[in-house]
């Protein structure tokens, strides 16, 4: 039997779309909306922050969990967690169809300097 999880957070799903500027000529870079402020499980890595400090620089990285109900929205390139302070967040592997086949799960990664 799989375990259940309750979607109970809000994140809104993105991915990166490159036109071409018509004047210069160079990439331009920006991000679509592909679902606004869906409905997903959130659950942090434990352990939850990992710091390295290299040349003086210091940097944390802090892993989470996603799942969601599956859908149309892949690919996706960028999530943004709407109750963690619109923390925007990278997706480093996934998608991951879950027992149920019903949900799939994603692992985010942030990085802060400081």
């Amino acid at each position: 039997m799989v375990a259940t999880f309750r979607c109970d957070e809000q994140v809104t799903i993105e991915r990166k779309t490159v036109s071409k500027d018509p004047v210069h000529g160079s990439a331009v870079e920006t991000w679509a909306v592909v679902a606004d402020h869906y409905w997903a499980n959130v659950q942090d890595v434990l352990p939850s922050r990992g710091e390295t400090t290299e040349n003086g620089l210091r940097a944390a990285v802090q892993r989470t969990r996603l799942r969601m109900r599956k859908g149309v929205f892949l690919p996706a390139d960028r999530v943004t967690l709407h109750s963690h302070g619109n923390r925007g967040m990278q997706i480093i592997a996934g998608p991951a169809l879950l027992d149920d086949r019903d949900h799939v799960e994603f692992m985010l990664e942030s990085f802060t300097n400081g």
